[in-house]
């Protein structure tokens, strides 16, 4: 930990902005998701969170939210915007090291990780949604979005900004046509 206590140190500046507490708790929360997906996987004996990798990522997402605040001198970013420049982080840190060799299933598995805190996201701000009670065209919908999402994860360029039209656009499609 005491290393971990160095990244603070050398991101001073960003948590002196946002707060040391805010930065631990944004690290709990995401290491507990991690750990959360890791064990639902059943792949705790084949891989590990790189905590290191995984505070650089919440640092630098500190760092391009707190920028993108001072720029546009604004107080507060909207959900769909702090999501997508968590995971872009998250995707190009990527936190989940595989551990055995020759596991194609574990190829993929940060963007897996990342699909299914997305969707998480997305279907608890929408209560509407939930998965069980859709009617069969909305699932096929649903499903479609996700395999596109998790497509794009895995083979395209994910900036924050491509991830917050993608998150934006499922709220939009969801508003838009809530009968379908």
């Amino acid at each position: 930990m005491d290393r971990i206590r160095e990244i603070y140190e050398s991101y001073g500046d960003i948590t002196e902005k946002v707060g040391i507490d805010i930065v631990k708790k944004r690290f709990m929360d995401l290491n507990q998701a991690y750990v959360d997906f890791i064990n639902s996987e059943n792949i705790a004996d084949k891989v590990t969170i790189n905590s290191f990798m995984l505070i650089h990522a919440i640092m630098d997402y500190f760092t391009d939210i707190t920028r993108l605040k001072d720029f546009h001198k604004i107080d507060f970013t909207n959900s769909y915007k702090t999501m997508a420049y968590e995971i872009s982080w998250l995707l190009r840190r990527k936190p989940i090291q595989v551990l055995v060799d020759q596991q194609e299933e574990l190829v993929y598995i940060n963007e897996k990780f990342i699909l299914s805190y997305a969707i998480n996201f997305i279907t608890t701000t929408k209560e509407s949604i939930r998965y069980q009670d859709l009617s069969e065209i909305r699932r096929q919908c649903f499903n479609g979005f996700i395999e596109s999402f998790y497509y794009h994860l895995k083979y395209r360029n994910c900036s924050a900004q491509s991830l917050e039209l993608a998150l934006l656009s499922f709220e939009a499609g969801v508003t838009l046509n809530p009968n379908l």
